[in-house]
């Protein structure tokens, strides 16, 4: 009789441990993935509107098929890296390769940048390396990457760039060479396009005064190299991408903000 009655709790503490495990295995297959970049138009934009970035749509879509709910939070991109790096935050959207080393990427890029010196309209200046720098001011965003031409020569610390960080400095960057504090800046042609163009009405400020800067034109959601389960997300966006492309989805997402498929 005790016998039965042992082997009845230990059936019961068997079945226990199973619906716990259960219970506990799908807890940790849903989880909320916390995503930061600074305002870049149309990559990333403004969090909870209606356009928060195709970047930002692609990685909800994407990971809340899979289960997961996608927390997208604005910071300066500098903060952004370091808060990923810390795995405070499960990663950063809209990253080169270059930007982010160490950490885990998908194998397929999620969009493409290409970069270039802009100045206004009526300047004849155009980049042809560095002599033509002589005298000459350009802001940048701090912690950006723009190719490995102009990386160089901010690492030396080149007097001729100067960095801005905090909000907004897209907005600053073009306030400053409207009113002649600087000679121009270094952007995505399709940032400062939509920029112009979506928010401030002046599309035909500025020219493009260099050939593509980016030797690597892919951008990437790129994961905290700290976080256990990058490797997982990453293979996740892979899959979904590819989906996203073939159901015609991603074409949706980005006719949204008057782009098309970079492939």
């Amino acid at each position: 009789m005790k016998k039965n009655k042992r082997d009845h709790q230990m059936k019961k503490n068997i079945f226990l441990f199973i619906i716990l495990n259960f219970i506990l295995v799908n807890l940790s297959s849903s989880a909320e993935i916390k995503l930061s970049s600074d305002p870049w138009c149309p990559f990333t934009c403004e969090p909870n509107s209606d356009k928060p970035g195709f970047m930002v749509e692609i990685a909800k879509e994407i990971f809340k098929s899979a289960g997961h709910d996608v927390i997208y939070v604005k910071l300066n991109w500098a903060r952004a890296l370091a808060d990923a790096k810390a795995g405070v935050v499960n990663g950063v959207v809209g990253a080169a390769k270059y930007d982010v080393p160490g950490f885990i990427l998908p194998t397929r890029s999620n969009a493409k940048s290409f970069n270039y010196f802009f100045v206004l309209k009526d300047d004849p200046w155009f980049f042809n390396g560095v002599d033509s720098l002589k005298g000459k001011e350009f802001v940048i965003i701090n912690g950006y990457s723009y190719g490995s031409v102009v990386d160089k020569l901010i690492a030396k610390k080149h007097k001729s760039f100067k960095k801005l960080s905090g909000e907004d400095p897209l907005l600053r960057m073009i306030q400053m060479t409207e009113s002649n504090r600087i000679n121009g800046f270094i952007e995505d042609s399709s940032v400062l396009s939509y920029k112009l163009n979506s928010l401030m009405k002046k599309s035909d400020l500025f020219k493009v005064a260099s050939a593509n800067l980016a030797i690597d034109p892919n951008l990437y959601i790129a994961f905290s190299p700290t976080n256990p389960h990058s490797k997982e997300y990453a293979k996740i966006l892979d899959e979904g991408m590819i989906k996203l492309r073939k159901s015609g989805r991603l074409a949706e997402i980005l006719k949204k903000y008057s782009l098309k498929d970079w492939e």
